[in-house]
């Protein structure tokens, strides 16, 4: 009997590494100072602060939807204790009224 099972596509979730942005081979020297001289240093310029702009947005959106996940699971948290709360209210002015009547209803036995 073979036991050789296709990978778990889960894998992928337990084997996380964090990313590296220098893990990308930087090009030599000579390819840079060509690219330079042959769009110019304005238009290099110009497309190194889109590209940097374009980084910025993307990492912008990746930790807007970390803190909304964050945000909605404290919320989540938040109504249950005020939930629990409330029962614990509900449950004390119950107890108040049933002390309250038997009071009521030992006083009238006094007379």
């Amino acid at each position: 009997m073979d036991h050789h099972f296709p990978p778990n596509p889960a894998d992928q979730y337990y084997n996380y590494q964090p990313r590296n942005y220098m893990e990308t081979p930087m090009p030599d020297v000579g390819q840079i100072s060509s690219i330079i001289m042959d769009l110019g240093i304005p238009a290099c310029v110009i497309f190194a602060s889109f590209w940097f702009i374009r980084f910025q947005s993307i990492e912008a959106r990746k930790e807007r939807e970390n803190f909304w996940a964050k945000d909605e699971e404290h919320d989540n948290k938040l109504l249950e204790m005020v939930q629990k709360s409330s029962d614990v209210h509900l449950q004390v002015k119950i107890a108040i009224e049933q002390m309250t009547q038997a009071i009521k209803d030992s006083a009238q036995w006094k007379r």
